[in-house]
């Protein structure tokens, strides 16, 4: 009786460190995506004093309208007049140049941009479920034929769908299968 209770113990043994020793797989269980969207917002100012602006006249306009005089033309002349033409791409972005023009020269130009970039993060997190796992526990238990009360160890080995037992105890040994139902 003891010969075979320690070539069970041997055996029990082994079977853990088959079970320890054995490469465990890793399936994948599950996905989880996050989509974010950064928005950034750029604003940006230029000036330009008149003498740097590149300028090339492309045709002659002649007005005809009322006769003014030499004081209005002169007037008109030496006038600081600011224009400002926007182009407007969407919502979110716009170019605007204001230009200041006096003595039929540019003075001075503005730059003035406003820009916002979308930018899409999509984020893919897999977790690994695993598939094998070992436990060891404690076992007491209690023989109800002559009332005995037993302690031992058991060892469980599970698999994805299965499951494998074997227990030792000092009053018996149990081994085990299980199987997943749903």
């Amino acid at each position: 009786m003891e010969k075979a209770k320690n070539i069970l113990i041997l055996a029990l043994i082994f079977v853990v460190l088959f079970f320890v020793l054995a490469p465990h797989d890793k399936g994948v269980d599950r996905v989880i995506t996050k989509i974010d969207t950064l928005i950034k917002h750029d604003t940006i100012r230029k000036y330009k004093k008149g003498d740097a602006i590149p300028f090339v006249v492309l045709d002659t306009i002649y007005q005809i309208d009322a006769v003014h005089d030499t004081t209005y033309i002169v007037n008109d002349y030496n006038k600081v007049k600011v224009y400002t033409d926007t182009l407007r791409i969407n919502t979110d972005n716009y170019v605007s140049i204001q230009d200041t023009i006096s003595q039929n020269k540019i003075f001075g130009r503005g730059y003035n941009a406003h820009f916002t970039e979308k930018t899409i993060v999509v984020t893919n997190n897999i977790y690994h479920k695993p598939k094998n796992e070992f436990f060891v526990g404690l076992i007491g238990d209690l023989r109800r034929f002559d009332n005995k009360i037993g302690a031992g160890v058991g060892l469980n080995y599970k698999k994805q769908k299965e499951a494998y037992t074997i227990n030792f105890t000092t009053n018996h040994i149990s081994l085990g299968i299980y199987k997943k139902l749903f």
